[in-house]
């Protein structure tokens, strides 16, 4: 196996991100103070931040000169240091979880004041650091089947991990707009059961790379069982995100924090995406990198930023007055949402099934089903950018300039082309479809600079 492989590229790179927040942290030892704990003095925060710093240099250094076959791991030099290696990474998790625990408004002299979500948010990523450097170093000697998978893959069960973490790191007494009091314990579970989910998740991709685990549970972990448990997963995440976006609304945090109702539905759609992605790059994990793949890869990956799209439509659906057309009611920008998500989740679906299913009319069904729906998604695209004006959304109490409108219809149009080229080109989609999604395609982007210019 090649020394300098792409997990040993990940690996460096999280060890020299560890030595960055380390460097980060001993820049501003001096004068800190932890609400709750009190002053910290500065030559505790500095070697806080050393040993932070050395874990890094160590983790990077063992990535540098690990060995560069699988019989190099077998001496007994090479499995002591293996082991601190180990050590190195859990005690980087560690710290983490204590961070999130402990953590608390941070007063810098000279800075200012560090709000108690940034701390917490800092602990969970150092905890998801540590447990992606743990996967890369067991898995070492396991060459991945497609690195850009299994690395994505990987990184959306963590950020899951780290966005529970966080939950249940700030959970506190809360008003939502249009919901009412909910107190902290539920906003824990809910952080606790997103942390399960992702680390289930994130146990999945470690397993399914590990050689010994497929030969020990072949049956447990075949590819339909994971198929399924990755589908019910993903899918429990990305309803939750639909719901708690379609629900959502401005944030009172009752030590007085607030958080607009425009951040709560982006954090709700991006919640969603990663649910849905989770399932997605499962289902091509073990396809090798090659020209084939891109297609493959491309289409899901737009097809879910469109959905993504649509949940965030639907979040903030809200009585609107367009400039030149008047006001339309919430329910009619909801549809519009809706219908975007409806779609695009159509295709998904006829992308999950093509290869699952036999016969020739059911096959050809499949493949005609995501042009229809990418064609559908390009001229809404278009129309946005030919009636773009000045919108003022009325429960956000913000306005959008025309150029926004007009830039986010003509978003939609080149995605939806993108995804159209790469999805004829895919195995299996007759000459005919090849060359109607290619038609398609080429006309609304062609139709998209006179659309520009009106």
């Amino acid at each position: 196996m090649n020394k300098f492989s792409s997990r040993t590229i990940i690996g460096m790179l999280i060890g020299w991100f560890i030595i960055f927040e380390g460097l980060v942290a001993f820049s501003i030892a001096d004068g800190a103070v932890v609400e709750g704990i009190g002053g910290i003095r500065a030559s505790t925060f500095q070697l806080a931040a050393v040993q932070l710093i050395a874990l890094g240099i160590f983790i990077s250094i063992m990535w540098m000169f690990k060995p560069s076959s699988p019989e190099g791991n077998k001496t007994v030099l090479a499995k002591v240091f293996s082991v601190l290696t180990y050590a190195a990474m859990v005690i980087v998790s560690v710290e983490g979880l204590v961070i999130v625990y402990i953590g608390g408004p941070v007063f810098v002299e000279g800075i200012g004041g560090i709000t108690n979500e940034l701390i917490v948010l800092s602990g969970a990523q150092l905890f998801v650091l540590g447990i992606l450097s743990l996967r890369s170093w067991w898995l070492r000697d396991t060459k991945p089947m497609n690195w850009i998978v299994d690395g994505l893959g990987s990184i959306v069960a963590a950020l899951l991990v780290m966005e529970g973490l966080t939950v249940m790191g700030i959970a506190e007494m809360t008003n939502i707009e249009g919901i009412g009091y909910i107190k902290a314990y539920t906003f824990f579970d809910a952080g606790l059961q997103l942390f399960i989910i992702g680390a289930m998740m994130f146990v999945l991709w470690t397993l399914v790379r590990e050689s010994r685990a497929e030969g020990l549970m072949a049956k447990v972990l075949s590819r339909r069982n994971t198929l399924i448990i990755m589908l019910v997963l993903g899918g429990i995440v990305a309803l939750e995100g639909v719901i708690a976006a379609s629900w959502a609304g401005a944030i009172d945090i009752t030590d007085g924090r607030f958080f607009p109702k425009e951040y709560v539905v982006a954090g709700c759609a991006q919640l969603f995406l990663l649910g849905l992605l989770s399932p997605l790059l499962w289902r091509i994990r073990h396809k090798e990198m090659g020209f084939d793949f891109t297609p493959n890869f491309i289409t899901p990956i737009i097809l879910s930023i469109l959905a993504f799209e649509g949940v965030f439509a639907i979040g903030l659906s809200s009585k609107t007055n367009i400039g030149g057309i008047g006001t339309i009611l919430d329910s009619t920008f909801m549809i519009a949402g809706e219908q975007l998500l409806v779609l695009a989740l159509i295709g998904l679906m006829a992308w999950m099934l093509k290869d699952q299913l036999h016969g020739v009319w059911t096959k050809r069904i499949m493949s005609a089903v995501p042009i229809v729906c990418l064609i559908i998604i390009a001229l809404e695209g278009l129309a946005a950018s030919l009636m773009a004006a000045n919108i003022y959304i009325y429960d956000i109490e913000q306005g959008l300039s025309e150029k926004y409108v007009l830039l986010g219809g003509a978003q939609m149009v080149i995605l939806s082309a993108i995804a159209l080229f790469c999805w004829v080109r895919s195995d299996g989609v007759p000459f005919k479809f090849k060359m109607t999604g290619t038609a398609g395609a080429m006309f609304v982007m062609l139709i998209l600079p006179f659309v520009l210019v009106l």
